[in-house]
């Protein structure tokens, strides 16, 4: 893929609307905006397996200079390195890529030298504009839009033409879903680049560079000083909230110590905290042998939308992991583990589906609620936590 932010303006009918900035948008994502050191990253993430010794199973530093560097990071973004990808920027990516390979790679990693908007201006009305801000419109999670949020009828589909194509630089996978408001359009990308689009023409306001890839939709919402946030998560467990018109960053907090601990599940904000789903890569590193599976229990912190302080966390899992022996490897096992929030567990009981989710007001236990077999399991009440 050539690297750099491909933008192209069309014409368009005047029935179609901004929600079809929506229906066309294609992604594959961007990175951190600074220069980190490649040895460095390989020395902090990379040397402990990657030793160069005879007994070890991770090919050395000699082994892997033969490789290309677009090698590397197709491994560290969807290969065998994947968790320990997700935990460096894309520019982190890049550096250790470079440093191991001893080649260098070309292009701007957030794409962002070109297309960028011409002129700054506020966001538009939040309250007035066509918008869709987050995994679902509202709370409720059905991802229902009303005609006046839309700014389409169903009789306007038909003559919907594509006005502009965004590209993201060292991509492979598009991730987040977009998320449209006060006539921008917020996405995040693989390799942890936030961007702010123009809704109607497709240039950049601002970037921002995550500490991980961003999966999550971005919520967008007022605080209570009326100043419009944008609040989303990454894939080394960060969960961020910037000024939705600027691309400052005005908190972050890490959510989950467990060090394989991620968001991919999208944040949710409600009467002024942001509720967010903590999920793992421990399913991928516990089909290595050598590995202590599993001590992951999922959770739920529900997060302050101002300070970014946590009010409430909610285990999936309530009882600690212990250990439960060893395998035939002598490796310890822990339980009990395994349960991600972001991701439902169901079961049917005589026709009735359940839904696992924790309180949405305090950090009770989490229970099971009935739902119709006819409803979607992904229609979560007001009084439910995420579910996505």
């Amino acid at each position: 893929m050539r690297t750099g932010a491909r933008l192209r303006a069309m014409a368009r009918p005047p029935a179609a609307t901004l929600a079809s900035v929506i229906i066309v948008l294609a992604g594959a994502p961007g990175a951190r905006a600074q220069n980190p050191d490649g040895a460095r990253v390989f020395e902090t993430s990379c040397v402990t397996c990657h030793t160069g010794a005879p007994d070890s199973r991770a090919p050395g530093l000699d082994a892997l200079r033969v490789r290309t560097p677009q090698a590397v990071i197709d491994s560290l973004l969807t290969g065998a390195m994947r968790p320990q990808g997700a935990r460096l920027s894309g520019a982190e990516r890049r550096a250790v890529a470079e440093f191991i390979t001893g080649k260098s790679i070309e292009g701007d990693v957030t794409g962002a030298t070109v297309g960028r908007c011409t002129t700054s201006s506020p966001p538009a009305d939040f309250a007035r504009m066509p918008r869709w801000t987050g995994w679902s419109p509202s709370v409720t999670n059905t991802r229902f839009q009303s005609r006046d949020h839309a700014g389409l009828s169903g009789s306007g589909l038909a003559r919907l033409r594509l006005k502009w194509a965004f590209g993201f630089p060292d991509a492979s996978v598009a991730w987040s879903h977009p998320t449209v408001a006060a006539g921008r359009l917020f996405v995040g990308s693989q390799n942890g680049t936030v961007y702010a689009l123009d809704a109607t023409t497709g240039c950049i306001h601002w970037t921002f560079g995550a500490a991980g890839g961003v999966r999550t939709a971005l919520a967008v919402s007022y605080d209570e000083s009326r100043r419009l946030v944008v609040y989303f998560g990454d894939t080394a467990a960060n969960a961020y909230a910037l000024d939705a018109q600027t691309g400052r960053k005005l908190w972050t907090r890490r959510v989950d110590d467990h060090p394989a601990a991620r968001i991919t599940g999208s944040p949710t904000f409600f009467e002024g905290k942001l509720y967010v789903p903590v999920a793992s890569y421990e399913e991928a590193q516990g089909a290595d042998p050598a590995y202590p599976c599993c001590t992951f229990r999922g959770s739920v912190v529900a997060l302050d939308a101002t300070s970014g302080a946590v009010v409430w966390k909610t285990y999936m899992i309530a009882e600690a992991p212990q250990r439960r022996g060893s395998s035939t490897a002598g490796v310890p096992l822990w339980g009990p583990s395994g349960l991600a929030s972001g991701r439902r567990r169901r079961s049917t009981r005589g026709g009735v589906r359940s839904i696992l989710l924790p309180g949405m007001h305090t950090a009770r236990p989490p229970r099971r609620r009935a739902m119709p077999s006819s409803r979607s399991t992904s229609q979560p009440v007001r009084s439910d936590g995420y579910g996505r």
